[in-house]
C-alpha cells in the first residue's frame, strides 16, 4: 500500500508546481484586463470628443461655404445689375419707337394689338378641352 504522506507530498508538489505555472498566466491576464480597460477608457474619451470635433469641422465647412457664396453672390448681383441696365435702355428705345408708330399710325397699331391678343388667347386656350356639355331643362 502506498504511503499517504508520500502521495500527499507528491500531490502538494504538483499543486505547487501548477500554482507556480499559473501565477505568470494570472499576472498576464491581469495585465491584459488592465490594458483592455485602459483601451476602453481611451475609446470612450475619443468618442466623447468626436461630436465636438465634428461640430468644429461642420462650422469650419459652413464658414468656408458662406465666404465662397458671398463672393459668388456679389459677382452675380453685379452682372444682374449690368444686364438690367442694358435691358432697361433697350426697352426705353423700343417704347420710343412704339410710341412714334402709335402716334403716326393708330389704326395699324390697334390692328396689331388685336391680332396679338387673339393669338395669345388662342395659344392659352388651346391646351384646354373644347367640349361643351348641354343639360336637359328637366
Amino acid at each position: 500500500m502506498a504511503d499517504p504522506m508520500t502521495s500527499n507530498g507528491t500531490a502538494a508538489n504538483g499543486l505547487a508546481d501548477a500554482t507556480a505555472a499559473l501565477d505568470p498566466m494570472a499576472a498576464s491576464a491581469r495585465n491584459a484586463k488592465a490594458s483592455a480597460a485602459n483601451s476602453i477608457h481611451e475609446a470612450a474619451d475619443a468618442a466623447g470628443k468626436a461630436p465636438a470635433a465634428l461640430n468644429d469641422a461642420a462650422h469650419s465647412l459652413l464658414n468656408a461655404a458662406r465666404t465662397l457664396l458671398e463672393g459668388k453672390t456679389e459677382v452675380v448681383v453685379a452682372k444682374g445689375q449690368e444686364v438690367y441696365g442694358k435691358v432697361k435702355e433697350r426697352a426705353v428705345e423700343r417704347f420710343g419707337d412704339t410710341d412714334v408708330l402709335v402716334r403716326e399710325k393708330p389704326y395699324v397699331a390697334l390692328g396689331i394689338a388685336a391680332v396679338a391678343g387673339f393669338l395669345l388667347g388662342h395659344m392659352i386656350s388651346s391646351g384646354r378641352s373644347q367640349v361643351v356639355y348641354l343639360r336637359d331643362a328637366r
